[in-house]
């Protein structure tokens, strides 16, 4: 497969409008230069003590939270050390890249928000290159545009790419192949990025990247098409340097994926995250799936366990729920249940589980 960046894009203040970019900067260890560098407290949490450390993102006024974020803009003027944020309402403040006097720009921001009860909303800058993430360990979100495409034909809806804040935009992979990536190594031109796992969508994506309607439900309509709610994939540089739009990407060498190994706070459990499997069909009739790729194991799991099929790759239709109909290993996960008649051995297929009952997870 051919994988080309179509787009690049960063967002210099968190939640506002994105930016897009023909050429890139990559730090190591981070992401975009200038991109989520800065944001807004939102009062709901005590201020941050330091421009250093990663704080939790309900510290910083979000697009899950307030929509209309959406009408605002941020320019870079790197040449004058200058950033202005430009409000709907056509007014605009400015203020210095580094640290500098915030008061206009804070006073603009407090006219169009009702900051929480802790602190006022204060302009926060981040001095190292990670950027004001919701994880601590992401710092490049990689969106698959036919995964879009794909939902906009099952939805019947016009659905901007942009709801998905995405930093690279890629064509040449099927709808939802982009989860075939967790756990590898790739590269894009000059940068190489440690691929995590796939990115799990919140309402955040209800708002329109231009207007901040938020008519659409688009974490219901990933949910109710393919039985979860997960649309690209998060990564880190290992490498940094300059990306293009056009670059292709080029796969490196694979190590043994330990999703459970590398978890941030607060991460989706990785029993949730869907991923290609092969089926495979026994003489006796029995189905079962097999990892696409040896170096991602499945997560062992007594007879009874819950696991789904979604659609993607291979099978097109709906998502279905499916038992294991005995105790699972690293290398099989024996299934039975409905929608498996049709599916023919060696095909690809996306999946998830195994969800032990007794875990409270199925």
């Amino acid at each position: 497969m051919t994988v080309r960046v179509e787009y690049i894009y960063r967002y210099p203040v968190k939640g506002f409008r994105a930016e897009r970019l023909e050429r890139g900067i990559i730090t190591a260890g981070a992401g975009l230069a200038w991109d989520r560098a800065f944001a807004f407290t939102s009062g709901n949490l005590p201020p941050p003590q330091n421009n250093t450390d990663w704080v939790q993102a309900r510290t910083f006024i979000q697009m899950t939270v307030y929509p209309k974020l959406a009408g605002f803009s941020a320019e870079l003027d790197e040449s004058h050390n200058l950033l202005h944020i430009n409000a709907p309402d056509g007014q605009t403040a400015r203020t210095r890249l580094n640290e500098g006097e915030d008061d206009a720009v804070n006073a603009l921001m407090n006219q169009h928000f009702t900051a929480g009860a802790q602190a006022p909303i204060l302009l926060h800058r981040l001095a190292n290159a990670h950027g004001h993430w919701d994880f601590t360990d992401t710092g490049v979100s990689i969106i698959n545009l036919a995964t879009v495409e794909w939902l906009e034909w099952v939805s019947g809806l016009t659905l901007s790419h942009l709801r998905f804040r995405g930093n690279l935009y890629v064509s040449g992979l099927e709808p939802f192949e982009e989860f075939s990536l967790a756990g590898k190594t790739v590269r894009f031109g000059s940068v190489t990025m440690k691929i995590l796992r796939p990115a799990l969508r919140c309402a955040a994506t209800a708002a329109d990247p231009w207007s901040g309607d938020t008519s659409i439900d688009l974490v219901n309509i990933l949910r109710t098409y393919t039985g979860h709610a997960f649309c690209g994939m998060y990564a880190q540089a290992v490498h940094g340097g300059e990306i293009f739009e056009d670059d292709h990407m080029h796969g490196m060498e694979t190590e043994l994926f330990n999703p459970a190994g590398i978890l941030a706070d607060r991460t989706p459990d990785p029993v949730q995250w869907p991923r290609p499997a092969i089926v495979h069909r026994a003489g006796d009739g029995s189905i079962s799936f097999k990892p696409e790729d040896d170096s991602w194991p499945f997560i062992p799991a007594n007879a009874g366990a819950r696991a789904v099929l979604h659609p993607g790759l291979d099978y097109t239709r709906e998502p279905v729920r499916l038992t294991l109909s005995e105790r699972g290993n690293h290398e099989v996960m024996p299934v039975s249940g409905e929608g498996l008649e049709e599916l023919p051995g060696g095909c690809r297929v996306i999946v998830s589980g195994p969800m032990e009952r007794r875990s409270g997870r199925a």
